[in-house]
């Protein structure tokens, strides 16, 4: 008995070795901005009640082996907005609202994780179901001083070198921070 079990050890450990070392083939970073407890325990209710069961139906995502849940803030407010939400899921600091991928004075850019996997040579881009320039994806991508710069922010699309980009829109595609009429950002 100890000899087949020894025996199916080894097969299985000959088999998984080779994957160890392996990089990923692919990343998805998914984010629910704004997304917390309530807001998924509420879905599962829901669920429930449109298929008219007693219990809460659980979504796919809460049965995933390992799920992480964090609480946060922002460098100016016990309520984190999506600017410096954002930013913190990108980089790794925290900032102050309003501020996409910088420090909290606005003036020291942060190098977020999708710069980093462009600089190993990885393909990097970015999906939102909101517009581009909104500030959970852009801190990804971009460095403002505020998120209201959506100009600005989507100019950085371009220089950001990243090899896809998809969302709904530009919320101010011809118009700068300081309301002055400006080149489409469509044609870029």
């Amino acid at each position: 008995m100890k000899k087949h079990v020894l025996f199916l050890f080894l097969l299985v450990f000959v088999h998984v070795l080779p994957s160890f070392g392996q990089e990923a083939k692919y990343i998805f970073y998914l984010i629910g901005d704004g997304m917390g407890l309530n807001q998924v325990n509420l879905t599962e209710i829901h669920q429930a009640e449109v298929q008219h069961k007693d219990n809460p139906i659980p979504l796919v995502f809460t049965q995933f082996p390992h799920v992480g849940f964090a609480s946060t803030h922002s460098l100016s407010n016990g309520v984190t907005d999506s600017g410096a939400g954002g930013t913190a899921l990108a980089v790794g600091k925290k900032t102050k609202n309003g501020v996409i991928g910088m420090d909290s004075t606005g003036t020291v850019p942060y190098k977020s994780i999708a710069y980093a996997a462009k600089q190993k040579g990885k393909k990097v881009g970015i999906i939102t179901s909101v517009s581009i320039d909104h500030a959970t994806p852009a801190s990804f991508y971009a460095h403002q001083a505020d998120r209201d710069m959506y100009y600005e922010i989507g100019k950085e699309i371009v220089t950001s070198n990243f090899d896809f980009f998809g969302g709904s829109n530009f919320l101010k595609p011809e118009t700068t921070f300081d309301h002055k009429k400006a080149p489409s950002l469509f044609p870029i």
